[in-house]
């Protein structure tokens, strides 16, 4: 290469992989492709990770021990925590902080009165990066607030929030919210019946979705400072860890009152449960305030459904993962999702988790049994080849086996059972008011 003035050189405003780009090393100017340096960037970039954001190593297929860990700049952990928490929410999205440490009252000290909303835990758009490292062979996974990747956890203003309901549905005047001092609602409606109930209470509201999902997880990892077994490092959830018989939950006006967590706060915690019809160690848990995600009723989750074998265009083995707040049409159900979608394989048998598909975009669905309650996951996957709709958490009965990453892939889209329930969640733009501009 001849000697050139490289101050004149001619601008360009794109790059293709094979062009070069001039460097200096060790004192030296030298010529690299693009593609060899973005190479060489990635394989810095756990350096990097460290600065900006936290990480989980994800040991699933290295170990049994579910205890693994974090890493990386936990002090920026606790900078997005402190951005999580519940507020009051109308129908139209405007949002009212309630106090970081009692969910009894506003943030601005103004009387809290919930039939004006429903209570949600709002918490910043969240950026994921599933890297494996190249040094130790561990994959990990990094959080964080900075674009660290193209993969980011959202579902309201504009992609800037998750926006979900603090506690489990209940149903007011024909809608479904997110209240305190009510029972959940047992009232056997469908996963349509209970979006068109979040419909009626606003236009942008539906149900939990798999990213929120997904978000609630990520969560719960953090919170348990990277130990999977998440019931035994918050609590075991209303069931406890022997199950409480669903019948009796049911009939019990004390294992189904939503909001026993309002002391907590926007924290991470639980509140034993005194009562003759619980186990020992049943608690009404925490996350950041989503309350009772697990170990009390399965719960609808919406931008997601298998594949049914009986169908002439599906052998039973789909998962479709489709956006929007909507729920899908017959003719998807019985071949795919219209737009754009993505299809993974689901497992057509039940046992613990040992691992998750995972992927690019950590995908929570099981990738292999043979887990146990303390081991890898720690959750328990129910699946075959008929079953059309996702519920997630687990019921009151399952105990032990229940948790964040419990799903169940059985039950047909139509199905109809006091034994599942729906979250609210919302989908539109969201306006941070005053309680007393609420």
């Amino acid at each position: 290469m001849a000697n050139k003035n490289l101050g004149s050189a001619t601008q360009v405003h794109s790059l293709t992989k094979s062009n070069s780009i001039i460097v200096e090393v060790g004192g030296s100017v030298r010529r690299i492709t693009v593609e060899e340096f973005l190479e060489s960037i990635n394989e810095g970039q756990t350096e990097l990770l460290h600065e900006v954001a936290w990480g989980i190593p994800i040991k699933d297929e290295l170990q049994t021990n579910p205890a693994w860990g974090m890493v990386g700049n936990l002090s920026a952990y606790a900078a997005y925590k402190a951005q999580v928490g519940r507020y009051l929410m109308d129908a139209n999205g405007r949002a009212a902080k309630l106090h970081p440490n009692n969910s009894a009252i506003f943030a601005d000290g103004t009387v809290l009165d919930e039939s004006r909303g429903s209570v949600v835990v709002i918490g910043p758009r969240l950026y994921f990066l599933y890297l494996l490292d190249a040094e130790t062979s561990i994959p990990y996974l990094w959080l964080s607030q900075q674009p660290i990747s193209e993969h980011y956890l959202a579902n309201a203003g504009n992609n800037q929030y998750i926006v979900v309901g603090a506690y489990k549905g209940s149903i007011s005047g024909g809608k479904l919210v997110s209240r305190s001092d009510v029972n959940f609602d047992t009232s056997s409606k469908s996963i349509n019946g209970y979006w068109n109930a979040a419909q009626s209470f606003g236009a942008n509201w539906g149900l939990t979705n798999v990213n929120v999902w997904k978000w609630i997880a990520m969560m719960c990892l953090c919170e348990s400072n990277g130990n999977a077994n998440i019931q035994a490092s918050i609590g075991q959830g209303i069931g406890g860890s022997a199950g409480v018989a669903w019948d009796v939950t049911l009939a019990s006006a004390v294992l189904r009152l939503t909001g026993k967590t309002k002391g907590l706060g926007d924290a991470t915690g639980s509140v034993a449960i005194s009562d003759a019809s619980a186990q020992a160690d049943s608690c009404h848990v925490s996350v950041l305030g989503v309350e009772d995600f697990w170990n009390g009723q399965w719960e609808f989750i919406q931008g997601c459904f298998f594949g049914n074998s009986a169908n002439n265009d599906q052998d039973g083995t789909e998962i479709f993962l489709y956006e929007g707040n909507r729920m899908p049409s017959s003719s998807e159900l019985a071949s795919h999702p219209s737009g754009k979608f993505r299809q993974l394989v689901r497992q057509t048998t039940s046992g613990y988790v040992r691992a998750m598909l995972k992927g690019a975009d950590f995908d929570i669905f099981a990738k292999t049994l043979n887990g146990g309650s303390n081991y890898a996951w720690s959750d328990y996957y129910y699946g075959n080849n008929t079953g059309e709709v996702l519920l997630v958490g687990g019921s009151s009965n399952k105990g032990a086996s229940s948790g964040p990453f419990s799903a169940i892939s059985h039950h047909a889209w139509s199905v109809t059972t006091s034994i599942v329930g729906a979250r609210p969640a919302y989908y539109g733009q969201v306006q941070f008011v005053d309680g007393r501009d609420l």
